[in-house]
Formats: C-alpha cells, sequence, structure tokens
C-alpha cells in the first residue's frame, strides 16, 4: 500500500559529461506508471565539464555536485542525498520502461524478506560483443544480485551493511549485493527491463571491459576482492 505523501523510492544517477543522454533518461522518468509523488530522481554530476547539470535541472531532477571522480563516489553522494525507503539505480545512457518503479516497489510489497532487485538489461545498439555480454551479463546479475543500470535496495539494508566500499570502483555493485543478500532475499525481474548504451562493447576497449568486469566479479565472489578500479570516465 502506498504511503501518503512519502517518497518511496530515490532513484539515484551519476553521470560524468552526460549531456548527449540524460535527457532521454530523464524523460522515461516522466512516463513512468509509479505516481509522481512517490519517488525522486536524483542525478549526481561527478564535475562534469558540459551541460549535464544544466540539462538535469531543467527536466526537474535533483542535482548533486561530487566532486571526486568516481562512479564509487558519485553512486555514495547518491544514497547520502536520498529521502526514499527504496534506493533504485540507474546510468545516465540508459532508459527504463515505463513500469519500472512500478514493478520495483510492487517486489517489495509483495515480498517483506526482500532486500534487493534487479532486472534485464539491453545493450542497444547491438554490436558483436554486447549481443554475447548481454546474455553473460543478466545471467551473472540474476545470481548475484544487481548491476548498476538496472537495481534497488532498500536503504536500510544499505546502511546495515555499511553501505559502498569506496576501494571498489569497477563491480561496486556487485560488492554491495553479495554483502547485502546475507541479510535477506533477492530477485531477478526479468520483464523489468532497461536499454543502456553499447558503448563500452566497442572495438579492443570492450573486450578490455568485459575482461575486467569479469575477472572483478569472480574475484569477488571467490576471494572477496577485486584487481581493477578505473574502467574508464563514463558513467
Amino acid at each position: 500500500m502506498i504511503k501518503e505523501n512519502k517518497i518511496l523510492i530515490s532513484v539515484v544517477i551519476p553521470a560524468y559529461n552526460e549531456e548527449k543522454n540524460i535527457g532521454a533518461c530523464l524523460n522515461s522518468f516522466k512516463k513512468q506508471t509509479f505516481p509522481h509523488l512517490f519517488y525522486e530522481v536524483i542525478v549526481i554530476d561527478n564535475d562534469s565539464n558540459d551541460k549535464t547539470a544544466e540539462i538535469a535541472k531543467k527536466l526537474q531532477a535533483k542535482v548533486f555536485l561530487e566532486t571526486k571522480r568516481g562512479t564509487v563516489f558519485a553512486i555514495k553522494r547518491g544514497f547520502k542525498e536520498a529521502q526514499g525507503e527504496i534506493v533504485a539505480l540507474t546510468d545516465a545512457d540508459t532508459v527504463v520502461n515505463k513500469d519500472w518503479l512500478k514493478n520495483i516497489y510492487q517486489s517489495f510489497e509483495d515480498n517483506p524478506k526482500l532486500v534487493l532487485v534487479g532486472g534485464r538489461t539491453l545493450f542497444r545498439p547491438k554490436v558483436f560483443l554486447s549481443v554475447i555480454s548481454q546474455e553473460i551479463f543478466n545471467l551473472a546479475n540474476g545470481l548475484v544480485g544487481f548491476n548498476g543500470a538496472n537495481g534497488a535496495i532498500k536503504k536500510d539494508i544499505y546502511q546495515k551493511v555499511y553501505g559502498i566500499n569506496e576501494k571498489i570502483n569497477m563491480s561496486w555493485e556487485t560488492d554491495l549485493s553479495l554483502r547485502a543478500k546475507k541479510e535477506g532475499q533477492t530477485a531477478f525481474l526479468f520483464h523489468n527491463w532497461v536499454i543502456t548504451s553499447s558503448r563500452h562493447f566497442k572495438r579492443w576497449h570492450g573486450v578490455v571491459y568485459c575482461l575486467k568486469g569479469i575477472t572483478n566479479t569472480f574475484g569477488l565472489v571467490f576471494l572477496k576482492k577485486t584487481f581493477f578500479f578505473h574502467f574508464g570516465e563514463v558513467r
């Protein structure tokens, strides 16, 4: 049951020089079937030098500046500013489906034992590496928890597990998921898709990006450590 006059979900979007993408991302939240009074959209401007913050403000997002560059620092700032009981996460180059927030909220309402939920991520435009990676990516997230483009966690659980580890930038969400899973149940909402940019998967840069991600995920699952911190300026 939706509680009156209360922000229930905070959407956190880290952004660095995303003037070309942030508009489409934020406009997808204007089309949500979840009541607008009950969620907030927070954009963390990670010290951009373009019009990212200006565009986000025009589209009624709450914008906060985080000058320490790195996704992990932007996300951590987002959690600090979030007022909702649930914190949903996506990227500035991502468009969410119109029922995205409704599905997230309903999943937590239907199962009080849930601590986090993930969902399917579709890479567009399709390139060779993204087609392969998409299936591996979604399988891994279904087993581990969620990814930064499509996920949500209860804020009290985030606080209970001591939040984000600043030493882990690439794969921060895997680390957080693994710790949060110890506090309750998780769900992967296959139908709750988002469409995100395949820009990470182009040419040799894409191969390196995939190998780093796979290495970090296996490292966290089996060795409780990561091997790579940086993965490029894009968020």
